[in-house]
């Protein structure tokens, strides 16, 4: 498939899929124009690159970690083992956090229920994002 449709089916930008292709992540033929041809295990392999950038590793993580898109060989190296176990202990944390934060919701959320008077701040709540800083009510 041409790197169109593979950027249909992935929801990788054509940017991102020759980047991926660049580090060894992705590889393509040439058709007799000299277009790309990407086979059909490059959504799949795009999924598991979005899913572990989504997760906080980088394309040099990545690189380590997954096989080369000319082999289905997963060589590990010991760095790749240890930011393995890095993300495993991030996302587990994570998790603890989420889970505990839910269960603070769901109390405010009984809480809630019973009694309806409802505080607010007699001023907005300023959050900053990034280099943003937006007013919240």
């Amino acid at each position: 498939m041409r790197i169109g449709e593979l950027s249909r089916l992935s929801g990788a930008s054509p940017r991102s899929i020759r980047h991926y292709e660049s580090v060894g992540l992705l590889s393509s033929g040439r058709d007799s124009r000299g277009y790309r041809d990407f086979d059909e295990s490059a959504v799949a392999q795009i999924a598991k690159i979005k899913l572990l950038l989504g997760v906080g590793l980088d394309i040099t993580d990545i690189v380590v970690m997954l096989p080369s898109a000319d082999t289905s060989e997963v060589v590990y190296c010991v760095r790749a083992q240890e930011r393995i176990d890095e993300q495993i202990v991030r996302i587990e944390r994570q998790q603890a956090l989420l889970s505990e934060a839910r269960s603070l919701l769901l109390e405010l959320q009984r809480v809630g229920q019973v009694t309806a008077t409802v505080r607010r701040p007699a001023e907005p709540i300023r959050a900053v994002s990034g280099n943003r800083t937006a007013g919240i009510r």
